[in-house]
């Protein structure tokens, strides 16, 4: 299995800083948990502290967005406090092949130098460096695979991946619903 290089993007909270994943958040974190806490080629895993409504996106440096969950009219993104994991098998991976960032340290699995590692936090990275960004936003709200599209459609991508980063939560959260968004950047070498 292949683990995928991250950065991480923006602040970081305490809380989540335990984490096997660097990743920022927005939102009230706390309330609904650690976000992220693995990410492979072909599936995202994460952890909620309650129950919430989740949508999984990719957003390209570009500002172009991605929806991979949900992605039918039947995926109910309600989720149960707990451990997760959501199938990015079935639209072809942003990240193909994932390459863990920072070189093994030796011939044993796992081992890798602490510049970049995923384990021991990323480096400082420039944006140029970024592949994409995956992005977890649970909410209390339940939303569906159609008022994520209709939302995300007449998106405009100016100001690249940081703007729309900073609309996503607004567009699709209704006003008063308590909400977290992580945010992991991908890092390709």
């Amino acid at each position: 299995m292949k683990t995928i290089g991250l950065a991480l993007v923006g602040l970081t909270s305490a809380h989540v800083a335990g984490a096997q994943v660097a990743q920022s958040v927005r939102g009230s974190p706390d309330y609904f948990g650690p976000g992220f806490t693995n990410l492979y080629e072909t599936r995202v895993e994460f952890q909620l502290l309650r129950p919430g409504n989740a949508v999984l996106l990719w957003v390209k440096p570009s500002g172009e967005v991605d929806l991979y969950y949900p992605i039918r009219s039947r995926d109910k993104t309600e989720r149960r406090a707990g451990r997760h994991v959501i199938s990015t098998a079935e639209i072809p991976s942003p990240i193909q092949p994932p390459v863990i960032s920072g070189a093994p340290s030796s011939g044993r699995a796992g081992q890798f130098t602490p510049a970049g590692s995923v384990l021991t936090g990323a480096a400082a990275m420039s944006s140029d460096s970024v592949s994409g960004y995956w992005v977890l936003l649970v909410m209390e709200a339940p939303i569906t695979t159609i008022d994520v599209k209709n939302a995300l459609a007449p998106m405009a991508h100016e100001g690249g991946a940081a703007a729309m980063l900073e609309r996503l939560a607004p567009l699709l959260v209704p006003e008063g619903a308590t909400w977290a968004m992580y945010t992991a950047a991908v890092v390709m070498q």
